[in-house]
């Protein structure tokens, strides 16, 4: 498959008042045609900050990209021009992102929302854009496309802005989709909607995805790699089924035993994660997770631990993983 986006090394910094924020430490991350990627981690951990520092979304000052590089489709985005990524915006990859009702603008209609997108970036005439825009909203699965399309966004439920906010962002066939938490304000019934019809885009259009999410629910139903994040680095990368069968690094692990299953008993309680993440200000010297990890050594508060090899296109970067670890690698 063709590498549709490629980010190696990648750092960024906020300047505040305050001081430099370290938001992304070194992120590398790799995407191929049709595949889904999702990042998953609690917040504040930089992966909103990565997403849209590839479509260089972050105002610079106060963003940084202190170091590293981001290709897409062969084209360096850390180089480019504001003027060129206002033509790689929509073209090459868009975003849909969290909250549609903020996204969208609330005194235009729907489809005239559509319209001006399709007539700016694909040059065709206004009648042309009018019948795409019916055309992608019936494609996102939205009933009645044609009265719909005349509507306002605060005549859509929640769910059918969401899918309207899909069919904007697919409007210019982008070789990349980057979804940042897409089912976060959606009840379980609409999620599952959302989440089969971003399935089915992937397989028809063979579009690459970018899933930003909080719910592991969501990266086991679409997502085939997974990264995880904390403190601005990723900690940990696999599969879907390494991820959440045979997960190497302890954050992994305890994100996996905070999560209820159908086995959970009325009167058990959910593992919770004591402590904080650090502060981004002032990053830590050794392993971000080490003031939170009940297997903390003392290597761990002073040296970064290297990328290490779980299995087969599987790493994640923890001091227990190292070759010449004495005690037992797996819990």
């Amino acid at each position: 498959m063709e590498e549709v986006l490629k980010i190696e090394n990648l750092h960024v910094s906020f300047d505040s008042y305050a001081g430099e924020v370290h938001a992304v430490r070194g992120v590398t991350l790799d995407v191929k045609e049709g595949e889904v990627l999702a990042i998953v981690g609690e917040s504040g951990c930089g992966k909103s900050v990565t997403a849209q520092t590839i479509m260089k979304l972050n105002p610079m000052p106060p963003a940084r990209i202190k170091e590293g590089s981001i290709t897409l489709c062969g084209r360096d985005i850390v180089a480019a021009s504001e003027k060129e990524m206002q033509d790689i915006r929509g073209q090459e990859v868009s975003m849909i992102f969290q909250d549609p009702m903020t996204c969208m603008n609330p005194t235009m209609r729907v489809g005239k929302q559509l319209t001006e997108t399709l007539v700016k970036k694909k040059k065709i005439s206004r009648a042309e854009a009018e019948k795409e825009a019916v055309r992608l909203l019936k494609m996102v699965q939205i009933p009645n496309a044609e009265q719909r399309a005349k509507q306002y966004p605060h005549e859509f439920s929640g769910g059918m802005r969401q899918r309207a906010m899909i069919a904007m962002a697919l409007a210019c066939n982008p070789k990349l989709l980057i979804a940042d938490e897409p089912t976060t304000a959606l009840d379980v019934t609409i999620q599952a909607q959302i989440i089969q019809l971003m399935g089915k885009i992937k397989d028809e259009t063979k579009t690459a995805i970018i899933l930003i999410t909080h719910d592991l629910g969501v990266v086991a139903n679409l997502a085939d790699k997974v990264a995880v994040m904390y403190a601005g680095k990723v900690v940990e990368k696999g599969t879907a089924r390494d991820i959440f069968y045979k997960p190497g690094h302890p954050y992994t692990k305890a994100l996996l035993k905070s999560l209820p299953t159908i086995d959970t008993k009325k009167e058990e309680q959910l593992v919770s994660i004591p402590g904080t993440p650090p502060d981004l200000y002032a990053p830590p010297q050794g392993c971000g997770f080490a003031s939170r990890c009940e297997h903390c050594m003392k290597i761990c508060q002073v040296n970064q631990p290297p990328v290490f090899e779980v299995g087969e296109g599987h790493t994640a970067s923890c001091w227990r993983l190292h070759p010449d670890f004495p005690g037992k690698k797996e819990d």
